[in-house]
């Protein structure tokens, strides 16, 4: 791993590990100096940045498809200057037990792999700008987590693209029945067995996932919010 990312993680082990995360899973260093890091992955065309970066002089901090930030002010820079266009707030909640989440499954609950097989269940019922069928293929490859109720499918859960934790959705007909608590953990057993760091970034406001990233066991970043621009 390249000694720039390392040297910025060191800043904050912890809130900072989503930057080297991203970066093992191919997020190049394109700009790092004494103030900030910026890593670009190509292949899904998002960028990550930590600190403060001269971003008039990057041009990849406009012309990514996505990029996370955690400085809001320069967030409010890329967006008064036309590079992007929303914004969505969120905080930061990690997973630091190295045995994922118990949870005990309901009667009637399983858990399984989720199969290409799914793909048309998944692509009806998530609720997301990545829901096209390249992007789900990608993630089911990568690992994807099916519940299921009386053996109907239900729900599912994952890792985006970028590594955090999600894609998490539950049928409403099969809602309040541990679904989701159960799907996650699974997800963050899947990451902790890959040797990876399970993370997640809720939009703030988002009560009902602040509450259930709380009951699994998930510490919130307390020190900085960070931004998505699209």
């Amino acid at each position: 791993m390249e000694q720039a990312v390392l040297d910025w993680v060191a800043r904050d082990p912890v809130g900072y590990d989503y930057l080297k995360d991203f970066h093992r899973r191919g997020g190049a260093v394109c700009f790092a100096d004494e103030a900030g890091l910026v890593l670009y992955d190509k292949t899904i065309d998002i960028a990550y940045v930590g600190g403060t970066v001269p971003w008039r002089e990057l041009d990849i901090l406009g012309k990514a498809m996505l990029t996370l930030t955690d400085s809001p002010a320069l967030a409010e820079a890329l967006l008064a200057a036309g590079r992007y266009k929303e914004r969505m707030d969120c905080r930061q909640a990690f997973y630091l037990k190295k045995e994922p989440p118990a949870v005990t499954l309901r009667p009637g609950v399983t858990m399984r792999p989720l199969t290409m097989e799914d793909m048309d269940f998944v692509l009806e019922n998530y609720h997301n700008p990545g829901a096209y069928e390249s992007h789900i293929r990608g993630r089911i490859a990568e690992g994807m987590v099916a519940g299921e109720v009386d053996g109907q499918l239900a729900g599912f859960a994952g890792v985006h693209q970028e590594g955090a934790l999600g894609m998490l959705e539950v049928v409403p007909a099969f809602r309040r029945r541990g679904l989701a608590e159960a799907l996650e953990a699974a997800v963050i057993g899947r990451v902790l067995d890959q040797g990876g760091f399970p993370y997640c970034h809720v939009r703030l406001g988002n009560t009902a996932s602040e509450s259930l990233q709380e009951k699994l066991g998930l510490v919130f970043d307390e020190k900085r919010t960070l931004v998505w621009l699209e």
